[in-house]
């Protein structure tokens, strides 16, 4: 079969497509260098002609090099200006108008775009979701001069990057920033030899204040480990009087050894004023439990008990009827409701199972007391027994946060998490203060608790209110005003579960064998069942804990959650300013047809202004101590570089030799300089500078021996 190669030529449509006011000329002038790659690229936007090649004689696509369009202009020293001296506008490759949009060179974000991508992934906004507020926001991707890409080009480049040297130098400037903002920030850092981080934690003013109301009970969770060092980050979570959870402390560790725990929680508790927990749940972890034996031994330490029963498949699928196994062992473990119950039913359980040898079942019923809950909930927790609201947190994290994230961009979306913490707890605050949840029932007791405690916790009693109908209260023994009760639960229609009550008519005091009071401070319907036997009209204060009250005044509701400001360069900041102050303009002429062309107008008249401003400034400015600020230096840019040849020269010569040496230059300057805009397929562009806002420049100092942590 013979080998045959078409040869082609581009057919170009005449240069008349264009308008004339946008070819560019010999003669023509511009104020500014920027002006005239301006003009050009709109040209070349136009221009972009279209390719009469049939697609079927088009082989491998190609890109257009060497093409010779282009325009030479030199620069005018006596009037500041830059003109046109050549033009070439011959292209050697096709062109297509619909498709010049998607050329890079075409392509660009502006300050709007920009600012609006940096403030969303401030607030962990995917790159996907901003790029679709985009399209939403123009019309439809036709409508935007940049592609998705570019959004996500611009956050790896400018946003999120991070190098690893700056990484640590960055976070503990955050630090210092943070504590500078609010004395009461503290954060602590453990150093390795080597001066990089091993061991980090930090809790802001606002958690630090929380802790004196809802630091009774602790979740800590360190199973969440997604940053670019494989440092594992953990949580520590309490419930506020709405039950939500509130972070009072964040830590990264880099190994999860017995003396990096004790470090932390040791750390914690100075956070905290020397003030240990009631009670503190966690994963089930070795070196964890003796940490904290060796930290807090009057807490009462609790292990997850979902993370153990999820272990249940996976340790005892090796037996027959597994099924039946996990379903035994978890009706032993949430029904038994004494300590001497749950012994017999766990001895029965394995019996019946075989399971008398099975050394994982043996090592559990050993540490019964850390995680069974009838061992467990004599004792208050707040509602807690999983660390789910410690993973609830994590999986805030994984939303945005990924294993190449840098450690600043860590402590940010932290910030993000308590903002939103707070935020929660503040429109629960309003909704408390501003509406009322009516009584489902006229039982005075329920007026009480409507009264007293937040809404959240208010439909909990409300809850039981509803269970009491499934009791039937039975009179056992009652002597001297001491009441004891059998209660019958029905839960199923078939089943009914039996609950002793107890109630003391002289101390007005009831108390249930489910313990439910105990555990989670709300009144359990059983005993409820029972004050309604005995016509109780109003409890004891002891049931109405401040702990979910809605009327304490709490200290650390006036304090904000640590945020850490961007730093922005100064146009930066004048854009942001102006965009706010512009607003309610837009706002007020968007009302009618006529405030909107008034407002054009307006716009109209004060961009010309501008615009003289800015040519009539153009050239030489000056900066004098007297008008001098930061925002004013840090927008100083270098002269342009000389590059010399040889040795440069370091002294100052003598008349003579300046006389010479000026004779010489005479005779070889040219008296334009001249640079080449390419065409928009070939062109090379430099990058655009960028303002560096102002960095404080801190340094952390070298431990001295035996000292080898920094920190607040």
């Amino acid at each position: 079969m013979g080998v045959f190669t078409i040869l082609t030529r581009y057919i170009v449509q005449p240069l008349s497509v264009v308008d004339d006011e946008l070819v560019p000329k010999v003669g023509m002038t511009f104020t500014t260098l920027e002006d005239a790659g301006k003009f050009y690229r709109n040209y070349a936007k136009a221009a972009e002609w279209k390719s009469k090649i049939s697609p079927t004689e088009k082989t491998n696509p190609t890109a257009g090099l060497n093409c010779p369009a282009r325009i030479y202009i030199h620069t005018l020293k006596d009037v500041g200006a830059w003109i046109i001296s050549k033009v070439v506008l011959d292209h050697s490759h096709p062109c297509c108008p619909s498709k010049v949009k998607m050329l890079k060179q075409h392509r660009e974000l502006s300050m709007s775009i920009r600012r609006t991508i940096e403030n969303n992934e401030e607030a962990g906004i995917r790159p996907s979701k901003t790029y679709q507020s985009f399209v939403a926001s123009a019309g439809g991707h036709r409508e935007l001069n940049f592609i998705e890409k570019d959004v996500r080009n611009y956050i790896t480049r400018e946003v999120r990057n991070v190098s690893e040297q700056e990484d640590a130098k960055k976070f503990g400037k955050y630090f210092l920033r943070m504590k500078e903002k609010n004395p009461n920030f503290f954060f602590e850092l453990e150093l390795e030899e080597d001066q990089s981080i091993k061991l980090a934690f930090w809790a802001d003013a606002r958690s630090r204040a929380a802790f004196e109301y809802f630091g009774d009970v602790i979740s800590f969770d360190n199973t969440y480990n997604t940053n670019r060092y494989n440092l594992v980050c953990g949580s520590f979570v309490g419930v506020n009087h709405h039950g939500q959870s509130t972070l009072l402390g964040c830590s990264l560790m880099k190994n999860e050894e017995i003396e990096s725990f004790k470090w932390l929680f040791q750390c914690w508790l100075r956070c905290m004023g020397g003030n240990a927990p009631k009670g503190f749940l966690t994963d089930q972890c070795a070196s964890m439990k003796r940490a904290l034996e060796a930290c807090m031994p009057t807490t009462v330490h609790r292990w997850c008990i979902w993370h153990i029963m999820k272990k249940i498949p996976s340790k005892l699928n090796g037996y027959k009827g597994h099924a039946n196994i996990e379903q035994e062992m978890s009706h032993v473990v949430w029904n038994s409701h004494s300590k001497d119950s749950f012994d017999r039913n766990w001895n029965d359980f394995l019996l019946n199972f075989g399971l008398a040898d099975n050394k994982w079942l043996s090592d559990m019923y050993e540490d019964r007391h850390i995680w069974v809950p009838i061992y467990l909930d004599h004792h208050f927790w707040a509602g807690m027994r999983i660390t789910q609201r410690s993973e609830s947190m994590h999986s805030f994290f994984n939303k945005y946060i990924t294993w190449n994230s840098s450690l600043i961009q860590f402590a940010k979306q932290y910030d993000n998490c308590l903002g939103s913490r707070e935020q929660a707890e503040r429109e629960s605050d309003a909704a408390d203060f501003y509406t009322v949840i009516p009584c489902a029932t006229k039982f005075s007791i329920e007026a009480q608790f409507q009264d007293a405690y937040t809404h959240a916790k208010f439909r909990e009693v409300q809850a039981q209110f509803r269970g009491k109908a499934n009791c039937i209260t039975r009179l056992k023994n009652s002597a001297l005003g001491y009441s004891i009760y059998e209660i019958g639960e029905q839960v199923s229609s078939s089943i009914f579960n039996k609950f002793a009550v107890t109630y003391d008519s002289v101390a007005a005091e009831v108390k249930c064998q489910c313990l439910l009071f105990k555990s989670r401070g709300i009144l359990c319907r059983h005993a409820l069942s029972v004050l309604s036997f005995e016509k109780v009209i109003q409890v004891s204060p002891r049931y109405i804990l401040e702990r979910w009250s809605k009327k304490v005044k709490r200290r650390h509701t006036h304090i904000k959650s640590s945020h850490d400001e961007p730093l922005m360069e100064p146009r930066s900041k004048r854009f942001d300013q102006l965009v706010l102050c512009s607003q309610n303009i837009c706002e007020f002429a968007s009302e009618s047809e006529e405030l909107t062309a008034i407002l054009h107008r307006a716009y109209d008249n004060v961009m010309a202004e501008m615009e003289a401003l800015k040519a009539k400034r153009k050239g030489t400015s000056s900066l004098s101590h007297e008008d001098a600020n930061l925002e004013s230096v840090n927008e100083l840019q270098s002269p342009p570089r000389i590059r010399t040849r040889g040795r440069p020269k370091n002294r100052l010569g003598s008349k003579l030799e300046k006389q010479i040496a000026n004779a010489t230059k005479k005779k070889k300057t040219k008296v334009l300089s001249e640079i080449i805009l390419f065409d928009a397929a070939s062109a090379a562009h430099s990058n655009s500078s960028q303002y560096q806002g102002h960095v404080m420049n801190y340094q952390f100092r070298v431990p001295a021996a035996g000292d080898n942590s920094l920190g607040v």
